[in-house]
């Protein structure tokens, strides 16, 4: 059974960006299974599972692709959040 939620009104994205759709699509799931302290291995079984040959890369790749998201994901809340705290400020 897949751990992460499709969409199934979604199209499963295909070419040399595909993976990274991916898991711009699912940041929120990466997110939360990197708090429940899941392995990067196990979160690449998981998209495996789930998507097959798209993610048919290296360990190496996949936990870096997976850092950049966190990582891109974690700016855009933070600029988020201090837009919200300037206009509660003015």
């Amino acid at each position: 059974m897949c751990v992460l939620k499709k969409n199934p009104d979604l199209p499963i994205p295909k070419g040399a960006r595909a993976s990274r759709s991916l898991l711009v699509r699912h940041a929120n799931e990466l997110r939360r299974l990197r708090e429940e302290e899941w392995s990067y291995e196990s979160i690449h079984e998981a998209f495996l599972e789930c998507y097959g040959e798209v993610f048919s890369m290296s360990l190496q790749v996949f936990r870096e692709r997976a850092r950049r998201v966190l990582q891109k994901e974690l700016g855009k809340e933070a600029k988020l959040l201090e837009a919200a705290l300037r206009v509660n400020l003015e």
